[in-house]
């Protein structure tokens, strides 16, 4: 599969990008190894199957920088922890609109009913770098055209357990598919994530944690059984609203990936109008970024460092009204990216009945 994106966006195994393949090159880049292996990256990074799995699709965790784990997030808990939607009392609906950056996008849709089983949650995430143009190792226009693309389908359980635990799981294909001109390759596995939530105090505390993606992959790109590890990963989360102040809630995230470091994900929700409108913030950094930033107190400044987490600064705001008895929530978001001049933008839509 290296092969091939090397000889489509026209660098070699490093990424070391030139800059005549321009923003045409930089879409395949971004969605086949969405973090290049620089000097500040996990060495690593790039050598895990469907990176995309462990992104973020709706724009309420992303406001908040991921900090998902632990929040009350609805039909949205089926992308991060499949618990959360346990506390579903009604049919829900999501979609959604997310860029990562140029014209690489994604989207989330799914849909959330109760059942006498529990809450049984299908859903589909999907992200592409659409049609482009191929370069050449001389930086040259070949006329042909590329494409990159991930597909998730899956479907996710949940049920409460008494009034202040859920459990539940999602089990998942996924799918890629990379091709330039007449030569195409693709990849699939399966993974599942299980995860639980405890809620306590009239939900102003909660507890969260999930085990991501895993699997395996079922075909590689060169037809090989298990050609590349998936993902996979752990993740816990609290997420409180203080005594005194309570249209405030912070919440935090740590989670460690196969192929990256350690991440924390502290994040902020303020209530500006109750049960109707929310401003949100989030950073995140990485286990690295904090060692760096050790080193620049001890006077070891490394210059060369680039931190090394695809999330910095994130903002984001929600909005929420009843209409004929069915509840609407908009949420909007923006990515701040460390290395990237444009910020992320990304939108999702949640509908209950």
């Amino acid at each position: 599969m290296l092969k091939l994106i090397s000889r489509i966006i026209g660098a070699d195994r490093r990424w070391a990008m030139p800059t005549v393949a321009s923003a045409l090159s930089v879409s395949l880049m971004a969605i086949a190894l969405f973090a290049p292996p620089v000097s500040s990256q996990n060495a690593a990074a790039g050598t895990v199957a469907f990176p995309f799995l462990v992104m973020g699709y709706d724009a309420r965790s992303m406001a908040m920088g991921g900090a998902a784990c632990a929040v009350q997030n609805g039909l949205y808990g089926v992308l991060s922890n499949p618990a959360a939607v346990g506390y579903v009392s009604g049919t829900q609906i999501m979609g959604g609109y997310r860029q990562v950056m140029m014209d690489v996008w994604g989207y989330p849709i799914g849909i959330a009913a109760p059942t006498k089983y529990g809450i049984i949650a299908p859903y589909l995430v999907s992200l592409t770098s659409g049609d482009f143009n191929v370069i050449n190792e001389d930086g040259v226009l070949t006329g042909d055209r590329a494409r990159s693309s991930y597909t998730a389908l899956g479907v996710g359980w949940a049920r409460t357990i008494g009034a202040n635990i859920a459990v539940g799981g999602a089990l998942k294909g996924a799918y890629h598919y990379i091709g330039a001109a007449d030569e195409s390759y693709s990849a699939d596995g399966f993974a599942v994530d299980i995860g639980a939530q405890y809620r306590q105090r009239n939900d102003r505390v909660s507890y969260g944690a999930v085990l991501r993606n895993l699997g395996f992959m079922r075909s590689g790109y060169w037809g090989e059984w298990n050609e590349y590890e998936m993902p996979y990963g752990v993740e816990a989360g609290v997420a409180f609203v203080p005594k005194h102040i309570t249209n405030l809630r912070i919440a935090l995230d740590v989670n460690k990936f196969n192929g990256d470091y350690a991440n924390f994900e502290p994040a902020f929700e303020y209530t500006v109008v109750a049960k109707t409108f929310w401003v949100r913030g989030g950073y995140a950094f990485s286990m690295m970024d904090v060692e760096k930033m050790l080193d620049v107190f001890r006077g070891e400044r490394d210059d060369a460092y680039q931190k090394s987490s695809v999330n910095t600064l994130s903002l984001g705001v929600g909005v929420a009204t009843l209409l004929d008895n069915v509840d609407l929530k908009l949420d909007a978001a923006m990515q701040f990216y460390t290395d990237i001049s444009s910020p992320a933008v990304i939108v999702s839509l949640l509908v209950g009945f």
